[in-house]
């Protein structure tokens, strides 16, 4: 297994300023020189001189893990979370099936590998954590995933359906129709020696499993077992308990924390870098379960209110209905970086693209609660080269960053035109241009003799063209059928580099690659030697 670095544009404004090292954008956090090691130990210095529950937080976490495979050394690492010296690299996703994406792989992986390097660099316990996004309740962002079938890049939903907006952590997964998605999903992989085992592993995982964060989880300590990962359901009650006194002072401060975000927001749209949360002076930037229901609250003075009128709280009422029952609080995309903030010590926060253009409009909200913005780490950023996808590459001569970036059609277009000896799209003209002009005194004629004839001579003179055409796309597809096996080749760097024209790992899942190369591939690509550059990073099996 190898490793190259290539450069990448990224879409997100904010995001590529940030990661570029501009002044400006670096101005929206507390620790831009995310590249200098001091860095680091002045974050420490920091958390050093704050309070947290780690004692709670430890004992629930003990509890929480006894429910899933942990590892000797993921409790042991949970422990360690005592010592008020250590410290946590965290990211968090959603519970996507099978995993989801494979940015979720990759974040887990940077998260295991950064804290390592700083446990070794700074000599106290750094610990990672990943964050399972178990208070989310879009659904239909973690029920499919794509293959390939038949040459096209499908999405593939499991056939449950679920219409409330309920925490992921509450969805219960039905068995019978999850297993007959595992066995679809993976038998679009093609069989291996390593199909059986996975059916077999999933089957084990799903049936170990309640609800999706479940079955995400239960898969996530089979794949990285070995390397002290903890992991929290931010929609577990007995983590919401342990931040009930924090939700409690952002019900009290919800008017200012609503102006720190707005005024971040106001700024990052002044300055050309969009709008990455909602503008609504009157968010509250929390959830409540309301009739099993997830529902976005808004404040008007000293009341909350449900976006759509479902339900309706005076300010006590609601500091009493946490204090009573924390478990139907979550926080959005602004509250959630707080709630993290004040319940780890975090020595660094790993990040996609997307959280880093809205964790930009907080740095004001977290000054209001005695926070700073954590070191923000972008996730590594791979593209995984499989081995029959690297042999097409060298064999069509393409060059790997710009396939990374862009796909390879422009360069299967220009492949194909050198591939013609026939003037096609000259002689199409040419005919063309001469119908037409012998076309053009008939038609003149039809309009003589009956002027309401007009519009059927366009039609016939568009008929005749359209023949004309019609004979040249079947021309050009008997072109590219006698050129089948090298335009596959570049179809298929595409389907697996570039699918529907967005990054790999926006697309596929790691079960794909697990198929082909074992359960080993995970290990693998933890002891490559990974650079925080910010490069894209090309994995050649």
């Amino acid at each position: 297994m190898e490793i190259q670095d290539v450069s990448q544009a990224l879409a997100n404004k904010i995001a590529s300023s940030y990661i570029s090292g501009e002044d400006e954008a670096a101005s929206f956090f507390d620790y831009p020189k995310i590249q200098n090691e001091e860095t680091y130990k002045k974050r420490l210095e920091e958390l050093s001189n704050r309070q947290f529950p780690r004692q709670e937080l430890v004992d629930y976490l003990l509890e929480f893990h006894k429910n899933f495979d942990a590892s000797d050394k993921t409790i042991s690492n949970i422990k360690r979370m005592l010592d008020p010296k250590s410290v946590v690299v965290i990211g968090g996703q959603q519970a996507g099936l099978l995993t989801g994406p494979l940015y979720s792989i990759h974040k887990i992986i940077s998260i295991i590998k950064f804290a390592k390097e700083q446990e070794e660099l700074l000599n106290v316990p750094v610990l990672p954590v990943f964050w399972v996004a178990g208070e989310d309740h879009d659904f239909a962002e973690i029920n499919h995933t794509y293959v390939l079938h038949n040459g096209r890049v499908e999405k593939r939903a499991i056939k449950q359906k679920h219409f409330k907006k309920s925490p992921a952590s509450k969805v219960i997964i039905d068995q019978n129709k999850a297993e007959d998605w595992i066995k679809e999903i993976i038998g679009t992989f093609g069989e291996t020696i390593y199909t059986n085992d996975i059916l077999n592993h999933l089957y084990d995982d799903l049936r170990k499993s309640s609800t999706y964060v479940d079955f995400f989880i239960n898969i996530v300590f089979r794949l990285f077992k070995d390397h002290g990962l903890i992991i929290v359901d931010s929609g577990d009650a007995g983590f919401r308990k342990i931040g009930s006194p924090f939700m409690e002072t952002i019900i009290r401060n919800n008017s200012k924390l609503g102006e720190k975000v707005l005024c971040g927001q106001l700024t990052l749209k002044e300055l050309g870098y969009g709008q990455p949360i909602e503008m609504n002076e009157h968010n509250a930037h929390l959830f409540l379960i309301h009739d099993g229901e997830r529902i976005l609250l808004e404040r008007f003075k000293t009341q909350f209110v449900g976006k759509n009128k479902e339900c309706h709280f005076e300010h006590t009422a609601l500091l009493e209905l946490n204090h009573n029952q924390p478990e139907l609080f979550s926080n959005n995309v602004a509250t959630r970086p707080l709630m993290q903030e004040y319940v780890f010590p975090t020595l660094a926060f790993i990040s996609g693209p997307g959280e880093i253009a809205y964790w930009a409009a907080l740095k004001k909200a977290f000054h209001l609660f005695g926070f700073k913005v954590p070191p923000v780490i972008p996730r590594l950023m791979i593209s995984i080269l499989d081995r029959k996808t690297e042999k097409y590459v060298k064999e069509l001569g393409l060059d790997i960053a710009k396939v990374v970036n862009s796909g390879c059609q422009n360069e299967r277009e220009d492949w194909l035109k050198k591939q013609q000896p026939f003037p096609i799209e000259q002689m199409t003209e040419e005919t063309i241009t001469q119908i037409l002009n012998a076309h053009r005194p008939f038609k003149e004629l039809a309009i003589q003799v009956d002027p309401h004839l007009k519009d059927l001579a366009e039609k016939n003179a568009e008929l005749i063209q359209s023949q004309i055409y019609y004979l040249k796309q079947k021309m050009e597809k008997s072109i590219r059928f006698q050129h089948k096996v090298e335009l596959d080749k570049f179809d298929h760097i595409n389907h697996f580099i570039k699918p529907l024209n967005a990054p790999q790992e926006r697309i596929w899942n790691i079960f794909y690659y697990i198929n082909l190369y074992g359960y080993q591939i995970i290990d693998e690509m933890l002891d490559l030697n990974y650079q925080w550059n910010n490069q894209h990073k090309v994995i050649t099996i």
